[in-house]
């Protein structure tokens, strides 16, 4: 088993984390709502899914997805740039009001992990060649 399987799992337990999918319209067409609860707060949470990961039902790999998702916002430099980075009209208000919003959210959810940053303990390299523990995730 793969290392960063064991850590997920650990952290899932130890947070008490439940992802599924949200029931709400997205607010985009390329966004999937997908509602978060960790340390007894519940936040919907809008993702990019290109790779249909989402469809596994497997909650490592929504795990990876909903928290990479988080990081991307945390790393983006202002709301034109995270559009810009996932293909998003930012002429979309719901989109804009999404990302103030979830930017306040994410100061909360660092503080879940070590070092007060959120980490999704995948490597980009792997999730986006779909190599190691991805590939095995994705089976």
């Amino acid at each position: 088993m793969y290392p960063e399987i064991i850590d997920i799992q650990n952290f899932i337990a130890t947070k008490g984390i439940i992802i599924y999918l949200g029931k709400g319209a997205p607010i985009d067409k390329n966004l999937t709502p997908v509602i978060l609860k960790i340390n007894n707060n519940t936040f919907t949470i809008h993702v990019l899914d290109e790779y249909e990961d989402l469809n596994y039902y497997n909650p490592i790999l929504n795990f990876i997805i909903v928290f990479r998702a988080l990081v991307t916002i945390s790393e983006s430099e202002d709301f034109l740039v995270w559009c810009k980075q996932a293909g998003l009209d930012p002429d979309n208000h719901k989109l804009l009001d999404y990302y103030k919003d979830i930017c306040y959210v994410i100061n909360d959810i660092n503080n879940c992990f070590p070092n007060n940053k959120i980490d999704y303990f995948v490597s980009d390299l792997d999730f986006q060649l779909n190599a190691g523990v991805m590939q095995f995730l994705r089976r």
